[in-house]
């Protein structure tokens, strides 16, 4: 027996080693490690344009660790006719192999988002390299513009933006996506989706007073010049998998709403008076149910939440009734929000707000009947937002 099981160890081992010589090897050293990729599209040159940021690493010592503020950060760039053979040629001018597994962004160009979204996103989804929750944005304009921009703090642009987009999801603001969400929104029947949208911007300081001025009490502009930054601002929406229009805040506000639940949102309510108090919502439940009458569908949403205020905003410390008198004005605030969001959008027969799935749940036969003309249903459907919010006080006249 002791005979058997030593033979049987010596085989086991004897097959490791033999299958260890044959697996391919790549040192990390000898890899370009990418953390963002923007895609850019050349009319002019009927070309595809892609720019990678990624880390050199080093295998000398104490340099191996990345720092980000060093220059081991670098950028590629790379054409070619497809989008694959751009990401070769990316790939040919750093001198090393893509790992593509540690990549947090992907940005699309202005000029890209022209063409099919689902032939841009394909590269990534059947590549099994490609990391499944890297977040895709839109750029303002090119997306190369906005990996080169650098942070005085020494962050990437890929952390910022990265962060940027996920603390938006967080606060409830805007939609994050991922490839393969992108994906599955595109294949709708109305090819509908929603990218958040970055752009760059200069953040001016408050300019600097001096005294001894003449006249105007001495104020003087000291600089014209400020800080560029990358900020998000809304968002793109997509009808028939191309570019339909730039949204701002509120509708990316309300497609959030409208497809995720959200965890936390805070918003200002005009009472009147100059009083401004700030409520932020939690446990929000959403509700969407769809009716058929002679060919017509119409959509009722509901959303409940509790409420709490953040800031009072004028409002008397002593008033206790604080509490009741914001929650419908609230109510009505964040009613007019979402509908002024939703109902425009859907006018032009594009469902970024999961309504096709509605209908397909509620009114299934109809919907089976009318496949192929879904978009102008939704076109033409009417939509009534509801909104139910429990206000509670926080710290206003101790009620």
């Amino acid at each position: 027996m002791r005979m058997i099981r030593a033979v049987a160890i010596m085989l086991a081992l004897t097959v490791t080693i033999t299958l260890a010589g044959c697996v391919s090897y790549v040192d990390l050293s000898d890899r370009a490690i990418v953390q963002a990729i923007g895609i850019d599209y050349l009319p002019d040159k009927k070309v595809y344009r892609i720019s990678m940021q990624y880390f050199n690493q080093s295998s000398e010592g104490g340099q191996n660790q990345i720092d980000k503020t060093q220059d081991n950060v670098l950028k590629s760039v790379g054409e070619g006719e497809s989008i694959f053979a751009a990401a070769k040629n990316a790939s040919m001018l750093t001198g090393k192999d893509l790992l593509l597994s540690e990549n947090r962004l992907i940005i699309i160009g202005k000029e890209l988002r022209k063409y099919k979204l689902c032939d841009t996103l394909e590269f990534f989804v059947g590549n099994y390299h490609s990391h499944p929750q890297a977040y895709v944005a839109a750029a303002e304009d090119t997306a190369e513009e906005l990996l080169d921009i650098r942070f005085k703090e020494g962050s990437t642009s890929s952390q910022r933006l990265a962060n940027l987009i996920h603390n938006a999801s967080v606060e409830s603001r805007n939609k994050s996506t991922y490839p393969y969400q992108v994906m599955t929104m595109l294949c709708t029947s109305t090819e509908s989706a929603f990218l958040p949208l970055l752009r760059t911007a200069t953040l001016k300081t408050i300019p600097k007073e001096t005294g001894g001025g003449k006249g105007n009490g001495g104020g003087e502009e000291q600089s014209e010049d400020g800080e560029k930054t990358i900020i998000l601002d809304g968002g793109v929406v997509f009808k028939g998998g191309k570019e339909l229009c730039r949204v701002d805040d509120d509708v990316a506000m309300a497609i959030f709403f409208m497809n995720d639940m959200p965890s936390e949102y805070s918003f200002t309510v005009p009472l009147g008076q100059n009083a401004k108090p700030s409520v932020t919502l939690i446990g929000v439940t959403r509700s969407i149910k769809a009716t058929e009458y002679n060919g017509k569908v119409k959509f009722d949403v509901s959303f409940s939440a509790s409420g709490k205020i953040g800031s009072k905003g004028g409002i008397k410390e002593d008033d206790k009734k604080a509490a009741e008198k914001v929650a419908e004005p609230a109510e009505m605030e964040l009613k007019r929000k979402i509908e002024s969001s939703v109902i425009p959008i859907a006018e032009k027969g594009c469902d970024v707000f999961g309504l096709e799935n509605t209908l397909r749940r509620c009114c299934n036969r109809f919907y089976r009947e009318n496949m192929d003309r879904v978009g102008e249903i939704i076109a033409e459907s009417e939509i009534e937002v509801n909104v139910n919010i429990d206000i509670f006080s926080q710290g206003i006249g101790g009620a």
